[in-house]
């Protein structure tokens, strides 16, 4: 039984995001730099680098603060260092975070900003776990700000480092840390150029409070809609076939105008995902030429 399609709605001046992008410790600003839009960091003292008008650097006995104390009583306390985050966040329409769980920065001040924030925002946080080789500390943090994420973001991707073991297994560390980057990046940069004020309804009911998991394939020659779907379902973050997604957001990236080519790609996408409901939208992307590029969101409950 094939999905309900949602065809998400194309872009307008009317219906213009306020989107801002937040990098929570140095990883998380290092990804966050490379977005489109307004952004903004948030890090500890001895991670923020440079400071700069965009950026709120925290004391270890705040990040410290941040992470023991409960949602509740975060939400009712009345901190100067608090009062100063919530005011550099706002109130936009959507918040891209990024981060690196594993880290005292990236575990305590993710899931603070999504619970200070999803009240009035819709929350998009994608995080990075360790490398199982870090060691039980980092696991064990990770863990722990896995657990108060899940519970807050109103959307939550996350990429375990392991698997770039196996995408490439040669590669040095500094090396597959850049290549998780531009994996983070590629579907929510994407995003930001076609979402709408009309397309964030859907989101919410479709993927919100459920843990989501990314694949991205390109396609070139006549069969380039298949094959691009084909290698984005192949992505070794999608957990294990005993585990079946609930719904789908695919992004269909041409570089040239390809109607037909358009509803092939949505077709065959339909054929095979074994979910009740998927979002579409699509973008051009001129630099692509011939080719075709997918880009799959699958969403869990685990």
């Amino acid at each position: 039984m094939r999905p309900e399609v949602v065809k998400l709605s194309g872009r307008s001046a009317l219906s213009r995001l306020d989107v801002l992008v937040v990098g929570v410790g140095g990883a998380g600003r290092h990804m966050a730099a490379q977005m489109p839009g307004t952004r903004l960091a948030v890090c500890q003292e001895g991670d923020a680098g440079t400071p700069g008008p965009h950026q709120i650097i925290l004391r270890r006995s705040e990040v410290a603060v941040a992470r023991t104390s409960s949602p509740t009583a975060l939400r009712s306390s009345d901190l100067p260092w608090k009062r100063r985050l919530e005011e550099a966040i706002g109130r936009p329409d959507l918040l891209f975070l990024f981060s690196g769980l594993g880290g005292e920065t990236g575990s305590s001040l993710t899931p603070l900003i999504t619970e200070m924030a999803h009240y009035h925002t819709l929350t998009f946080a994608n995080v990075c776990l360790p490398f199982s080789v870090e060691g039980t500390g980092r696991r064990s943090l990770a863990r722990e700000g896995l657990e108060r994420l899940r519970g807050s973001a109103d959307l939550l991707a996350v990429y375990a480092n392991d698997p770039l073991i196996r995408l490439a297994p040669n590669l040095p560390l500094a090396r597959a840390f850049g290549v998780m980057d531009q994996i983070m990046l590629s579907l929510p940069s994407e995003m930001c150029s076609c979402l709408t004020a009309e397309s964030l309804p859907h989101l919410k009911e479709l993927l919100t409070h459920r843990e989501l998991r990314a694949g991205i394939g390109y396609g070139t020659g006549l069969e380039k809609e298949r094959l691009a779907v084909e290698e984005a379902l192949s992505s070794p973050w999608f957990p294990s076939e005993r585990f079946t997604p609930e719904s789908a957001f695919l992004l269909i990236t041409q570089g040239e105008v390809d109607r037909p080519g358009l509803e092939s790609c949505v077709g065959h996408a339909g054929e095979v995902l074994p979910v009740k409901r998927m979002m579409v939208s699509s973008r051009l992307d001129p630099a692509l030429g011939r080719r075709v590029r997918a880009s799959i969101l699958l969403a869990y409950r685990f």
